[in-house]
């Protein structure tokens, strides 16, 4: 990298994981390209806009997006960022730590990931940050490059967020999504129901959005992401939540009709089924 870049800010190495920040205002675009041998890098894109690219994919990162990359034919990625401000958390995990933490390729793993693990390939697919993206950043905020509980915690929030995003789950279970390929049909209608949370699943309509059969398009989201539409409406619903209420604008009753909940036993419900914690006990946590 070049003047007026940024330079990552490297801390941990702790048993197979290692964490980077890029943060503050690069006056030029620069470009930063890294090996990704043996490892896979979980990008955390809170601000700025980005580029990510491998030997066969792409994604542009912006705002409030992360990735996850590795594996490529030759080891590299690029990433390219624009000028301005940035803040990015990077997360960086061997495959001897998944290896240990997930299990010799289960077959629910995400098949990407369970192919590279099993004989290379690349891994490569991004999605919105929610509830799970989130309280990683917070915690790898907090953890830094300073030793101590912090850490323990950074490794805590990575287990969950594995546990969360790379595997595909059974319906019955909560918060396992896979993300969708970027600008796909189905990437669209899951975009499309993030923008109009008040709203009701409206499938023919969503689908004429789309481009796509009502049918064909929820048969296709189930299959590759592993969750109905309802279910994403609903945690996009309770992710927005959880960011109304810490940024204490509206108490428990609005934020419910802000999110399309007319009733407020089905918003608590609903919240308890995403995060396991009732709205007030969410309000709470940052006091226990």
């Amino acid at each position: 990298m070049g003047s007026g870049c940024l330079e990552p800010d490297w801390w941990g190495d702790a048993q197979g994981l290692r964490y980077a920040r890029i943060q503050g205002e690069a006056s030029q675009t620069w470009k930063w390209t890294i090996s990704s041998k043996e490892t896979v890098w979980l990008w955390l894109n809170r601000e700025g806009d980005g580029l990510i690219w491998g030997e066969r994919d792409r994604f542009f990162l912006k705002p409030g997006m992360y990735a996850m990359t590795g594996g490529d034919h030759a080891g590299n990625w690029s990433c390219t960022r624009q000028t301005g401000m940035h803040f990015l958390e990077l997360v960086v995990i061997s495959r001897d730590w998944l290896t240990r933490r997930l299990g010799p390729c289960p077959a629910n793993l995400h098949p990407g990931l369970a192919k590279w693990m099993h004989s290379g390939g690349p891994v490569g697919f991004c999605g919105l940050m929610g509830v799970w993206e989130r309280e990683l950043c917070d915690a790898l905020e907090r953890a830094g490059p300073h030793a101590g509980p912090g850490r323990l915690l950074a490794e805590a929030r990575v287990l969950e967020w594995s546990a969360a995003r790379l595997f595909r789950s059974v319906p019955e279970t909560a918060n396992a999504e896979l993300p969708a390929a970027p600008g796909s049909p189905v990437a669209r209608a899951l975009q499309y129901l993030a923008s109009h949370l008040d709203q009701p699943l409206d499938l023919a309509a969503l689908a004429r959005e789309v481009g796509a059969s009502p049918h064909h398009l929820s048969r296709k989201v189930s299959a590759e992401t592993g969750l109905t539409l309802q279910r994403h409406l609903r945690r996009f619903r309770i992710e927005h939540a959880c960011e109304t209420l810490d940024a204490k604008r509206m108490n428990v009753t609005e934020v419910a009709l802000e999110v399309g909940y007319q009733s407020l036993s089905h918003f608590a419900k609903a919240f308890r089924e995403e995060t396991g914690r009732t709205p007030s006990e969410w309000l709470g946590r940052k006091r226990d």
